[in-house]
């Protein structure tokens, strides 16, 4: 790196320091890096090369449709990234120096990706890279002249001392969920339990109450080597698409009924908000929340039921849900029949039991 400062140095160093502080927004500094270079299209991403995985974190220019295509596609073939996970941290480099550019133009990431975009070209600099896993400023241009290319990676080199202070500052000042003891112990206070877990289903911590709930088998439990352990199939997808680094953080919680042996629980998968760097470092943090439906239904019913044979066995599933505290469309849901049928058995059920409501049925079947 030689020669004077880039003209834009002064600016978009400023707006590094104004985003930190909230004056501006991380968005603003990628829009006005994009006018150093012709047709260009900046990104912060993180690429994982052990996992060969990777995303756009956050991008000006590119299209929501081009981000989603990268971060489930061409972020696992992306040619420029084994170079990338070994170059020096703070080292601005052009993509000649990642791949010759005879190979790159036979690569389906260059022909079906970059050239879509717009784009022939790049410069990128790795700001911090940990345990495999490389945090990265990089705009892609249409100019392929790497010469003219030069000079914006010579300014990537002087931008990343800035960059790398500004994380620092984000990932000592966030919010740490997982030891926030005030947090933990109002869940604790009103009987929920609440587990924080990492990637591949690590615990990171957990309340008493959740302790309680998992070491009684609601359905969940703790695997030898401290992950979570989930019985149903519907709620450990929707755990696991969560934890996709592509995910949205603004995804709505989602719950969900887990039939246990003692009736069931309500579970509540939530992806926490937090800044693009911590979720670089650290990965997504997911909250699963735990809540009792209601009262365990009287241990002697069922064989009362059953010996006397009152009820079905479908009439018993949908009866206890009733005493369990869920409605007639969750008991439905729970036991994977129509809103239709569970209504059939609860008319049933009435006649047989000599109720007329759900009220008179839960009086019945409880204590």
């Amino acid at each position: 790196m030689s020669g004077a400062p880039h003209p834009r140095l002064e600016a978009l160093t400023d707006l590094i320091y104004a985003a930190l502080f909230g004056e501006t927004t991380w968005q603003a500094f990628l829009d006005a890096l994009n006018e150093t270079m012709p047709d260009a299209k900046s990104t912060l991403f993180f690429h994982d090369s052990i996992a060969r995985t990777g995303g756009l974190s956050l991008a000006s220019g590119i299209q929501d449709a081009e981000v989603d295509a990268y971060n489930r596609y061409y972020a696992r073939i992306n040619p420029w990234m084994p170079k990338a996970a070994v170059r020096p941290v703070g080292l601005g480099v052009i993509a000649e120096q990642m791949l010759p550019r005879s190979d790159l133009l036979k690569t389906e990431f260059y022909n079906d990706y970059i050239r879509a975009i717009g784009c022939e070209s790049s410069v990128g600099v790795t700001i911090m890279r940990e345990n495999g896993r490389s945090f990265n400023l990089s705009t892609l241009t249409s100019s392929a002249d790497p010469e003219r290319n030069r000079a914006n990676a010579d300014l990537l080199s002087d931008l990343a001392p800035h960059l790398k202070r500004a994380f620092d500052f984000i990932r000592r000042d966030r919010r740490d969920y997982e030891n926030d003891e005030i947090g933990l112990a109002l869940f604790d206070a009103i009987g929920v339990g609440i587990v924080y877990l990492r990637e591949d289903r690590q615990i990171r911590s957990f309340n008493k109450a959740a302790e309680r709930m998992l070491a009684e088998g609601v359905g969940l439990g703790i695997s030898g080597s401290g992950r979570i352990v989930i019985g149903d199939a519907a709620l450990g997808a929707q755990l696991d698409m969560l934890n996709h680094h592509h995910v949205s953080a603004s995804t709505p919680p989602s719950s969900m009924l887990v039939k246990t042996k003692d009736g069931s629980v309500k579970c509540t998968v939530v992806r926490l908000q937090s800044d693009f760097i911590t979720a670089f470092l650290e990965g997504p943090t997911i909250a699963l929340i735990i809540e009792r439906t209601g009262p365990a239904l009287r241990a002697d019913i069922n064989e009362t039921l059953a010996r006397n044979k009152q009820l079905t066995a479908a009439e018993m599933r949908i009866a206890s849900a009733i005493a369990d505290g869920l409605s007639l469309r969750e008991a439905a849901t729970t036991h994977d029949v129509s809103y239709e049928t569970a209504r059939s058995h609860l008319k049933n059920i009435y006649s047989k039991l000599g109720v007329n409501s759900q009220v008179a049925l839960v009086r019945r079947l409880m204590p």
